[in-house]
């Protein structure tokens, strides 16, 4: 009789016995694991929503004479009309601001950099995911755009001033950490009617070489003569940017030139593109590639993201569709101020209109 076998059960009834109790076991930590991945989603997914800047765009109107006399009855809060059609917000749709820092900005006033050493924010990006199409969308604010900023503790006594200036100013201010990304998205939020975003990271340009080489670089397609940045550059030839020609491409720019930051921009939409394909085939090979990447270069990175979040967003989003018109841009006027700095003024209807594009759903009526 083998040791640990009850008395009177054959030797095949043991064995399956067993194997029952091993399979059994092995099913229950299956299930464990499915259950805990659950947690983990539900927990990222209500974290995103509970993290949503604001309850919900404040781009309100009373409908035009077409609409009114359609749905005048019918009309609710939150309701907007546009070439005589009903929207409303989507609320589904999820927002992640992510910023492009750079810290080398100084103006030559000791006092000013001091309160500005949070470095200007040189990027500016609001990714939009929309789960109701499966969707990936990406809205590239110009860095030049004037907006009111919260100019912190530049008053006579230390106090805060609100003042016109470029969105990108407004990072430099609350010490480059949470505070500047938290002044930053709120001032970006009430460009766009006040739309709720749910997460943000910025990034130091210097990590840049760093993200770049952990996908594996990214091949693009030079689209004009850039040699003035790189001799290789020239146009039509294909390269893959590689460590320090990531970080000339999407920075470089000559602020001799007007304009200059509209021609980086469209840089950084030829490379974005570029990038978030690579990110996501290496994504889909290791799940875990985001949250390992942000491990290694977070002291570049400050981020409202947590691991749970980050490892939702990668289950999650991976698949969605990322067209190469996804890319937005706002239309407007740059004009030189009394300041001698370029100053970007958005279209308000252009602006209106692209802001129902991205973040409205049509009323089905």
């Amino acid at each position: 009789m083998h040791r640990g076998r009850r008395r009177g059960i054959s030797k095949r009834e043991y064995i399956l016995r067993t194997m029952l109790i091993i399979l059994g076991s092995i099913l229950a930590v299956i299930v464990i694991l499915i259950a805990a991945g659950k947690i983990v989603t539900i927990l990222g997914r209500n974290r995103l929503q509970k993290n949503a800047s604001t309850e919900g765009p404040t781009m309100t109107e009373q409908p035009d004479s077409v609409v009114k006399e359609k749905y005048v009855s019918k009309w609710q809060e939150g309701w907007v009309s546009l070439d005589d059609k009903i929207y409303e917000y989507n609320d589904e749709i999820r927002t992640f601001l992510v910023l492009g820092i750079d810290n080398a900005h100084k103006g030559g006033d000791k006092k000013y950099d001091e309160l500005t050493d949070g470095g200007q924010a040189d990027g500016i990006f609001l990714v939009i995911i929309d789960p109701t199409d499966r969707t990936m969308k990406v809205l590239a604010v110009n860095r030049d755009t004037d907006v009111d900023v919260v100019m912190v503790g530049i008053g006579e006594n230390g106090d805060d001033v609100i003042a016109p200036a470029e969105i990108s100013v407004q990072h430099a201010f609350g010490g480059g950490r949470e505070y500047s990304c938290e002044l930053t998205r709120d001032a970006v939020s009430k460009l766009l009617y006040d739309i709720p975003i749910h997460a943000y990271m910025s990034v130091n340009y210097q990590a840049i070489p760093g993200i770049n080489d952990a996908v594996g670089g990214v091949t693009i397609t030079i689209p004009e003569d850039y040699t003035s940045i790189n001799k290789k550059w020239t146009q039509g030839s294909e390269v893959t940017l590689k460590g320090e020609d990531a970080y000339d491409f999407v920075h470089i720019r000559d602020t001799k030139v007007f304009e200059s930051q509209r021609q980086r921009l469209s840089r950084q939409k030829i490379y974005l593109k570029a990038f978030i394909r690579q990110m996501r085939s290496k994504t889909k090979e290791n799940i875990t590639l985001p949250v390992s990447l942000y491990n290694d270069l977070k002291d570049y990175i400050v981020t409202d993201l947590t691991v749970d979040t980050m490892g939702y967003m990668a289950s999650e989003y991976v698949d969605y569709a990322f067209d190469d018109d996804a890319i937005y841009t706002m239309d407007g006027k740059t004009e030189v101020g009394a300041d001698g700095f370029e100053h970007f003024h958005p279209d308000e209807e252009a602006l209106r209109r692209l802001v129902i594009e991205l973040f409205y759903k049509e009323v089905n009526q």
